[in-house]
């Protein structure tokens, strides 16, 4: 029994990688459909925005709302304390594409300098409104929170962007300046 369960996720595993490694043999107009693509990505990757407008990354269309300090979040029962500070990022999302995209907290991270800060997965769990895995239709919008426990010189600095993405595994970024 252990074998044939121990040999059946063995066979999941290589059909999974397979599919993951199939490689496109397109015409040769086709590459060059996805060279022009490539250049619209790179484009899409050096792209800087600022706050209260909206960022087009791949099929994700990001606009940040407003940011705030926190020592704590969450409801009173499960509330959550900062190791450093809280900085609460308020962003709404549109799926522009033609596939639902699941939504995470990972889509984000902050950037000050060389230093890139992630979110806090437990603050996020915390709150109602996160983007934890949440699914997102085509054409569909949400508003969410993103957290995360930073020193307090850095939730309060003025020099500060947030780096977002297409997807779980997408390269393509685009960069949002958190100042006014």
């Amino acid at each position: 029994m252990k074998k044939s369960l121990l040999l059946f996720l063995a066979l999941g595993l290589a059909i999974a990688l397979a599919a993951c490694g199939s490689e496109d043999t397109s015409s040769a107009s086709n590459n060059s459909q996805s060279s022009k693509e490539t250049k619209k990505e790179d484009k899409q990757q050096t792209k800087e925005a600022k706050m209260n407008t909206d960022v087009k990354v791949g099929d994700m269309v990001y606009n940040i709302k407003s940011k705030s300090t926190s020592d704590k979040v969450g409801p009173t029962i499960a509330q959550r304390t900062a190791n450093g500070k809280y900085l609460i990022i308020e962003a709404k999302l549109r799926n522009s594409g033609n596939d639902k995209i699941t939504v995470d907290a990972s889509f984000f991270k902050l950037k000050r300098g060389k230093k890139t800060y992630e979110a806090d997965s437990t603050a996020n769990i915390s709150i109602d409104n996160s983007f934890l895995m949440k699914q997102l239709n085509p054409d569909v919008e949400m508003t969410g929170k993103i957290i995360f426990d930073v020193p307090p010189k850095v939730a309060e600095a003025n020099d500060l962007k947030l780096e977002v993405q297409a997807g779980v595994f997408s390269t393509q970024t685009g960069t949002i300046k958190l100042s006014k």
